[in-house]
């Protein structure tokens, strides 16, 4: 199933000029069904709302060309007017999508394809890239950045635009900040939100605690800004957040684990769980993704415990997995994420030796392979080890012999 993903921030003004709470937001694909009678996207009643929603492409939407239209219905029942965004479908078979062979990015004017600035990649699909935009030459004010890449059959994607503020201010000039305010949703304005105490200085690092209050429940807006010694305010930084009476926090987790080798993933919960609920430990996939995850284990009950947990054969070794635990009686599948990468050789708890042998030799060891420097190491009794290569370990618990030659050496990395 073909899916495509938004986020649109919608105002909607009544009389006399003020906002008023959006209460409904709906979308379509082409042809007007009508006012509420497009597919609905799920919203939080407010002003201004920002909405993430997924748009499904099933058998109904044809390859080609489409526009995708939504609207918003204020409490009032008045609708806004219909924002319009023109898309593409085209239907490719996941194993065969063509690998990505080139980036380039141009600001403002578009050049022309293959004319941007040209940034280099390693030939792969999908690709995660991060660059960096040289903005020498761009005069100060509002620009455009755009980006597009070419596939191995010589095809360019559309062009992904994002509007940029650029500024040109002396490093030695940059004026201190001297104040800090946060607001939740509304906005009460300059000068009135929140104030954090700060001692003057630019940049400022800033850890804060915040009193969520009485807020109810849902999605709401956490926003902050800076004032500088000359009366500046910053632009307001704004991140979305949940209020919920039931959440599942994953505890302490391996930064890198192995296949078909169980540990454990401790979790506390918070709020009330109905008897026969069953908590689960998922794994998304290697771009951080839990649209189709991978079950590692589960537990069933209602309070805090641990799940022990498997990463099964079929998962492809690699970095930029997460791990979250979700459960069904309520149903909690925002639970926050842990990041893991699932590697060849497991992290090893304690590494014994299981007979007399040497110490580069993998089937001496408990774990299956030759100590890590991150693993504490025992030695059991009755067992001599040779250090017939330079070796490393966490710790050394010497119940056994080592025989250590003057050419090898044992490096303890300590805690």
């Amino acid at each position: 199933m073909k899916k495509i993903y938004f986020v649109v921030l919608i105002f909607l003004w009544g009389l006399g000029g003020f906002a008023q709470n959006i209460n409904k937001i709906e979308y379509f694909i082409d042809a007007d069904p009508g006012y509420g009678s497009g597919v609905d996207v799920l919203v939080t009643a407010g002003t201004p709302t920002t909405a993430n929603f997924t748009v499904t492409l099933g058998g109904g939407v044809t390859d080609g060309f489409h526009f995708l239209s939504i609207r918003a219905r204020d409490v009032n029942s008045l609708w806004s007017v219909v924002g319009v965004r023109p898309f593409y479908k085209e239907t490719i078979p996941t194993a065969s999508i063509p690998n990505i062979t080139a980036l380039e990015y141009f600001i403002d004017a578009d050049p022309g394809y293959g004319l941007g600035t040209a940034v280099t990649v390693t030939a792969s699909s999908p690709l995660t890239k991060s660059f960096t935009v040289a903005l020498g030459a761009v005069a100060d004010g509002f620009h455009m950045l755009s980006t597009r890449v070419k596939d191995v059959d010589n095809k360019w994607t559309i062009v992904g635009v994002r509007p940029f503020y650029k500024e040109n201010i002396s490093t030695g000039s940059i004026p201190n900040i001297l104040a800090m305010e946060y607001f939740i949703d509304a906005d009460p304005g300059y000068g009135s939100a929140m104030a954090l105490t700060v001692t003057a200085d630019s940049p400022i690092t800033q850890n804060v605690n915040i009193n969520l209050g009485s807020l109810a429940n849902g999605i709401h807006k956490l926003s902050i800004r800076a004032k500088d010694v000359n009366n500046k305010w910053s632009v307001v930084g704004i991140r979305d957040f949940t209020v919920q009476d039931n959440i599942v926090v994953a505890g302490t987790t391996p930064a890198s684990w192995c296949k078909n080798t169980t540990f454990s993933i401790p979790f506390t919960v918070t709020g009330t769980f109905t008897s026969g609920n069953i908590f689960t430990a998922q794994l998304s996939d290697a771009l951080g993704s839990f649209i189709s995850p991978t079950s590692l284990g589960t537990f069933t009950g209602t309070n805090s415990g641990t799940i022990t947990a498997t990463i099964p054969n079929s998962v492809a070794l690699g970095t930029g997995y997460k791990i979250r635990i979700i459960s069904s009686l309520p149903a909690i599948t925002n639970s926050p994420q842990k990041m893991i990468d699932v590697s060849a050789i497991c992290q090893c708890l304690l590494n014994i030796s299981l007979m007399t042998g040497n110490w580069g030799t993998a089937g001496i060891w408990s774990c299956g392979h030759v100590p890590l420097a991150t693993e504490p190491v025992q030695i059991a009794p009755t067992h001599t080890v040779m250090l017939n290569v330079n070796g490393a370990a966490k710790s050394l618990d010497l119940r056994g012999i080592l025989n250590q030659p003057a050419t090898k050496v044992l490096q303890i990395q300590g805690n």
